[in-house]
């Protein structure tokens, strides 16, 4: 039960923090203390027969009802749902192999894997119910955490982007934007640091941002976490308007590709594709030096 709880708790705050701010987590420091409000739950009953636990979590409207006044920059939320319903939406999502979701991102796939902890007491599976009508259960299950973790390993790693555009909309208390492009296509964005007033000269203008791409598994771009802002010109956009696109991906099918004695890099070093000496091409180098 300890283990579960404690899945539950991180799952249940990444969950909300990506659904309402954009990213399950951030480097340095801890949560915003809206996030362990929207995510707290109590303990209600226990059932022995099949064993089970019966939680009480208040919805988001009734957590956080300040943050359903603010314009969304991001996936509208049901506030009837709650932070447990977020996260099943997400666990579901990943366990299925959806690449394409919103409901998670890389750091909650990892926070999600916590819930193997769980199987290691002899536990086949775990079924998250709301207790809305409306609303199917979820299965979690080691073959289920598998496919997340597999698409874990899948998502493009971050990279450093510039994109130019106009900033079409801003939130000053979780430094959030959005980006639109020559072609229309927005762009979702998170000032990574510094005081959120920093976005305020940039509104309804022309702008370059720069800063690191997150990605899904599917390789779409998920945001950008920014650490520049600059006016851009006529010229910025004929070069930069367009969504980023991975450079670097994940394995395609999840597994880690080890370097051996002859593949990655060891077999180029010690390699020269010309016929020339190492006397010869030292001269070269000296010539033009």
């Amino acid at each position: 039960m300890r283990d579960l709880l404690d899945a539950v708790d991180r799952g249940a705050k990444g969950a909300v923090r990506l659904r309402l701010e954009g990213r399950s987590s951030a480097k340095g420091g801890f949560p915003p203390a809206w996030v362990s409000t929207a995510a707290h739950f109590q303990m209600s009953g226990f059932h022995e027969g099949t064993p089970g636990v019966e939680l009480r979590i208040p919805t988001l409207g009734e957590a956080l009802p300040h943050k359903f006044v603010q314009e969304e920059l991001f996936p509208s939320v049901d506030p009837a749902s709650s932070a447990l319903s977020l996260m099943g939406r997400g666990l579901a999502d990943a366990q299925a192999g959806d690449g394409d979701s919103d409901a998670y991102d890389s750091p909650l796939l990892r926070t999600f894997g916590e819930f193997r902890e769980v199987f290691r007491h002899g536990v086949q599976a775990v079924e998250l119910r709301n207790g809305r009508p409306d609303s199917a259960p979820v299965m979690i299950t080691p073959a289920g955490l598998a496919a997340a973790e597999r698409l874990q390993k899948q998502t493009p790693r971050p990279q450093r982007v510039r994109v130019a555009g106009k900033v079409d909309a801003i939130r000053h208390s979780d430094r959030a934007f959005t980006l639109v492009l020559e072609s229309g296509e927005v762009i979702r964005g998170i000032l990574a640091e510094g005081d959120p007033d920093e976005l305020t000269p940039y509104f309804g203008r022309t702008t370059v941002v720069g800063g690191m791409a997150q990605f899904r598994p599917s390789g779409s771009l998920l945001r950008i976490d920014a650490d520049l802002l600059e006016p851009a010109d006529a010229h910025d956009l004929s070069i930069w308007s367009e969504a980023p696109r991975p450079v670097f991906g994940g394995s395609p099918d999840g597994e880690v590709r080890r370097q051996g004695s002859r593949s990655g890099i060891n077999a180029v070093i010690g390699t020269w594709p010309g016929e020339e000496s190492e006397d010869e091409i030292f001269a070269m180098l000296e010539e033009i030096s």
